[in-house]
């Protein structure tokens, strides 16, 4: 018999956001998400076109609301927690993620936040992964 498990059974994927554009502006996670029931959280931008001598930064960001209230970001608790990339003109895929175990005291919540060093007009998304569910049970937690 064949591995009966589906990628949703383990893994819940989330809007982040999408923009047309990351013209002088951070993109940022319309939500932090609860870590509360999972122990891994992955965050996915995806931009294309990105113009030359420019460079994408994707960050965690630690929170104490599904807000964002007093975020604090990752960068000095986990070097997977920030992704750059630097121009192409095709497509970036950055990748950073965080363990609930790697979080501040006070912090359950996390979100990204996308940006640029220079003006990139380039459509861009973040999608949110949350994985490792912290009970064994049929169905993902909320």
């Amino acid at each position: 018999m064949g591995n009966v498990h589906t990628f949703t059974s383990h893994v819940r994927s989330r809007y982040g956001i999408l923009d047309a554009s990351i013209d002088a502006a951070t993109l940022e996670t319309v939500e932090y998400v609860d870590m509360r029931n999972y122990d891994l959280v992955v965050f996915e931008a995806l931009a294309s076109a990105v113009v030359s001598a420019s460079a994408l930064t994707l960050k965690i960001w630690q929170a104490t609301s599904t807000a964002g209230a007093a975020s604090v970001s990752m960068t000095h608790a986990l070097a997977s927690a920030v992704s750059t990339a630097t121009h192409a003109t095709h497509c970036h895929l950055l990748q950073a993620q965080v363990r609930g175990e790697d979080l501040t005291a006070g912090y359950r919540y996390v979100g990204a936040q996308l940006s640029a060093n220079a003006s990139v007009p380039a459509p861009c998304a973040i999608v949110i992964h949350q994985m490792r569910g912290r009970y064994k049970q049929a169905t993902l937690p909320a």
